[in-house]
This record gives structure tokens, sequence and C-alpha cells, in this order.
């Protein structure tokens, strides 16, 4: 997996953004702010058990994109969370940063499109782990079966 940052990050402008949402981000999601505002990802992978599939991830948001994408979609999360990136067909991904109603905190794959088969309109949000230091760590070590 490589890891291209697509704007420098500072802790600045990541600290304005946490201001912008209300709420505080997760240590490693900041940090991962303040160093790479952004970031293209090559050749990695994850897997969403409910739906049995594996996912090829595409980016991380830089700030700009995660406050538009904040201002457009955060009536249909539960509070406190955000959408953080997305795949090549435009899954997205979700990082809910407290328990709220049916979510725990942690990292979720939102198949906003209901392009797997078991998605719906009343079932398209999908756990996968609880931080994002552990999503990193999937990306990196998630291989595609043969």
């Amino acid at each position: 997996m490589k890891i291209e940052a697509i704007n420098k990050g500072s802790e600045a402008k990541a600290l304005a953004f946490q201001e912008f949402l209300g709420f505080t981000l997760p240590d490693d999601y900041f940090n991962f702010l303040a160093q790479n505002d952004g970031a293209i990802i090559d050749e990695a992978y994850f897997y969403v058990k409910d739906i049995e599939e594996y996912i090829m991830f595409e980016l991380f948001y830089d700030i700009k994109e995660c406050i538009e994408t904040y201002e457009e979609f955060h009536e249909d999360f539960p509070e406190k969370s955000l959408v953080i990136g997305t795949d090549p067909g435009g899954g997205m991904l979700l990082l809910v940063t407290t328990d709220v109603g049916d979510f725990s905190k942690g990292i979720y794959f939102y198949d906003h499109s209901h392009f797997f088969e078991a998605s719906n309109s009343d079932c398209n949000t999908y756990f996968v782990c609880d931080t994002f230091s552990e999503f990193i760590t999937i990306l990196e070590h998630t291989t595609l079966p043969q």
C-alpha cells in the first residue's frame, strides 16, 4: 500500500476543522490530518464482514472535501460523525466519533448508492473496525483472495 498526501497537513488546520465540526476528532485521525491533509491510497483493500465483500479504498478526503461532504450529508449520519474517504465506486468511509443510537464509535462503510446487493435504503452502513489506526493497519495487510 502506498499513501500519497494530497496537501501538507498542519495542526492549525486540523484544529480549525475540529472547531468547525463542533466535536473532538479521535487522536489518531486528528494526527493524520495534522500530517496529511488528505491522501491518495494505492492498491489497498478492506473487508466488510456484513456484506462479505472486499472493497478497494481510493482516498482520504482533504479537510476541504470533508467539510463539503459534511455539509451535504451530516443529517444522514449519527451525531458527531463525518465522511472521511471514498472507494473508486463512490462508497464512503464514515468515522463515528461517539456511541449514538445503533452505532458504536468506529469506522463504517457507507454504500449510499446501494451498489452491493445487501444494501437498501434501510440498511447501507456497515461496521469495519474500531479506530482510524486499525483501519490503516487493515489497508496495509489485507490482500485479495486468489
